[in-house]
């Protein structure tokens, strides 16, 4: 298990299975680092307006920008236990909810 400090320095967990769910099998190193980016200095957090446990953390990233492509980072929140469930890369922020910018 790897554990993550996010921007506002609460711990956020990333379990074994749910490394191997995310990871591509280019790179899982990277995958790791950019996960742990994306938590730590997101450009966009959202909180799921059903689901308020969930948030989405949002980075973009200098090489995908011009295709429109971010990273996300899907975190459950309980509490003071954070989670990662998952992590991929899409086009824009089209998850509603509220949002707030770091």
């Amino acid at each position: 298990m790897k554990v993550f400090m996010d921007y506002r320095d609460r711990a956020v967990r990333l379990t074994d299975s749910r490394k191997l769910h995310i990871v591509q099998d280019d790179d899982p190193d990277i995958w790791v680092q950019t996960i742990g980016d994306a938590l730590q200095q997101p450009d966009d957090v959202k909180e799921d307006f059903h689901h308020p446990e969930v948030r989405m953390f949002y980075r973009i990233y200098t090489k995908k920008a011009q295709q429109n492509q971010g990273f996300h980072v899907v975190v459950k929140v309980r509490g003071y236990d954070m989670i990662v469930v998952t992590a991929f890369l899409a086009r824009g922020m089209s998850w509603g909810g509220t949002g707030w910018t770091n």
